[in-house]
């Protein structure tokens, strides 16, 4: 099994990428609005988003969310994505239990996000995978 990391640097792996902002940054969104704040929204998603797409980036590159061998296959997308999500959120939460990234971790949001967070990011990548 090889671990290095794998990327496909092209157009489609880019817009791809940016829809899965897309997807964290909505479930960091839907997140701040249950739990106002202070700050505003604008401000306070980007800080809750950070952590996630983290553990996103690293933990797809490992899994091969980003090399393009899953064009094609919804499945393959999909199992890819989920097993991704599952790192990042643990990574995410990881990052917000230290004293450097605000929030905290709690078990109850480590669920929601990956229920949540997942279903966006997994159906995301399943109707993408369809459509190349």
């Amino acid at each position: 099994m090889d671990l290095r990391p794998q990327f496909r640097a092209d157009r489609t792996t880019a817009l791809v990428l940016l829809g899965d902002a897309l997807c964290i940054a909505l479930f960091s969104a839907a997140g701040a609005l249950q739990h106002p704040g202070n700050a505003p929204l604008y401000a306070r998603v980007p800080e809750i988003a950070a952590p996630f797409v983290l553990g996103w980036l690293l933990v797809g590159a490992l899994v091969g969310t980003f090399d393009g061998s899953w064009f094609g296959s919804a499945r393959t997308a999909a199992g890819r994505a989920a097993v991704a999500w599952l790192g990042a959120d643990i990574v995410g939460q990881a990052l917000r239990a230290t004293a450097f990234v605000p929030g905290g971790a709690d078990p109850a949001f480590f669920v929601v996000s990956l229920l949540v967070g997942g279903a966006l990011l997994v159906g995301w990548r399943a109707l993408v995978a369809r459509t190349l």
